[in-house]
């Protein structure tokens, strides 16, 4: 009985082997000062939105986790399709942890988060600007400012339209302007 021939025994198909190989190789070399030159950017940006450093450290790795998967469909620039990327993910485990509190009654969503790290100067700031701004308010100043994306790239993360984005700034610096105590 003559035995049957694999796949990867063909020498054309040895040939696909070792050049999906070396593709993927390729690939990941690629993404490597990609990820070098956007992981603090990307870390940056889910600390503003989750005010935890070792949620915002899951959030960034997940980020370049599922984008070193879909490399080959990450558009240029990068930034922003990592940026949405990001807050995706942290929209997904905030909805989760919101359900999970919901079920347990009485447990706070926050309960993860540490008291020593929101104690710092810097938290202590950001929670008084919070507290006068409204979440996509200050999403989009950390997306302005400190990323400095453009209205196109800052639309395409939240969903909304440049003009849109443009809008929501201004409103957020007026609210920003009448708590002057905040700003020094």
């Amino acid at each position: 009985m003559p035995s049957r021939m694999s796949a990867a025994d063909s020498p054309r198909e040895r040939e696909l082997v070792v050049a999906v190989r070396r593709a993927r190789a390729a690939s990941e070399r690629a993404f490597e000062p990609v990820y070098a030159l956007h992981y603090r950017d990307v870390y940056r940006y889910v600390l503003g939105l989750t005010r935890s450093p070792a949620d915002a450290e899951e959030i960034a790795a997940e980020t370049f986790e599922r984008a070193l998967r879909a490399w080959s469909r990450v558009p240029e620039p990068p930034l922003p399709w990592l940026l949405l990327t990001a807050r995706r993910i942290a929209t997904d485990r905030w909805r989760r942890a919101r359900r999970l509190t919901q079920i347990a009654l009485g447990l706070r969503s926050d309960a993860s988060a540490d008291a020593d790290e929101r104690q710092t100067e810097f938290w202590l700031w950001f929670d008084a600007l919070a507290s006068v701004l409204t979440n996509r308010q200050r999403e989009v100043l950390l997306l302005r400012y400190q990323r400095d994306l453009t209205d196109a790239d800052i639309g395409s993360i939240m969903g909304i339209s440049e003009s849109g984005v443009r809008s929501l700034v201004a409103r957020a610096l007026d609210v920003l302007r009448s708590h002057p105590e905040l700003l020094a």
